[in-house]
């Protein structure tokens, strides 16, 4: 299986594909130490480093699973819950790369209060 991951932090989704036996063939994550971790660990898996300019579309077709955990601030109960009124609402870059690569399987990773969010 073939793995690429957004939002990727310092890796918890590449590292739990590296333990099932997939292949991490990218990640994209905007944090420079974020960045080095994941060179670090994975350094044969390509770096993107926005969302914003990452394209996707020359992994169309390739890749198995997509993850990402898109940034939760715009819906956590312990923040002001903007919704998509907050500058970190990212949902829709992820959207948009998953409809260039197409992969088989998406996970998404967020927190409990986007279920009951009401575009307040």
């Amino acid at each position: 299986m073939k793995h690429g991951s957004l939002f990727s932090g310092g890796g918890g989704f590449d590292l739990a594909a590296e333990m099932v036996g997939w292949t991490n063939i990218f990640h994209c994550e905007k944090d420079q130490f974020c960045q080095r971790v994941l060179k670090y660990y994975w350094p044969n898996a390509a770096t993107h480093t926005d969302i914003k300019e990452f394209n996707g579309e020359t992994y169309a077709g390739q890749i198995d699973v997509l993850t990402g955990g898109f940034p939760c601030q715009p819906f956590s109960t312990a923040g002001k819950r903007r919704g998509t009124k907050d500058d970190r609402y990212l949902w829709p870059e992820m959207l948009r790369v998953i409809g260039k690569i197409k992969p088989r399987w998406v996970i998404g990773e967020n927190v409990y209060g986007i279920v009951n969010w009401r575009h307040c």
